[in-house]
């Protein structure tokens, strides 16, 4: 894929498909940053490591369960911020 195809897939994205991504990417990489492999996840997100890997590479879009799943199997807490505050 070209950059300006790139671009343009990224430009036309909603602003909820924007959060999703940059949500998953941050997941990517604590996940990465705690050594686990999709496999420990997995077990810790009770779930396969074919749906951790599905929704690492973009290739399903996840559920909200889904997502929560794979927050609470990092450790992590999901929190609300209030967008006028950044």
């Amino acid at each position: 894929m070209r950059w300006s195809e790139l671009k343009h897939e990224l430009t036309s994205l909603s602003s909820e498909e924007k959060s999703q991504l940059d949500l998953i990417a941050t997941l990517v990489k604590v996940r990465r940053l705690k050594k686990m492999t999709q496999a420990q996840l997995a077990i810790k997100a009770n779930l396969t490591q074919t749906q951790i890997a599905r929704v690492e590479n973009l290739t399903y879009k996840p559920s909200l369960e889904t997502l929560m799943k794979i927050v609470n199997g990092l450790d992590l807490d999901l929190a609300l911020v209030d967008r006028s505050t950044r």
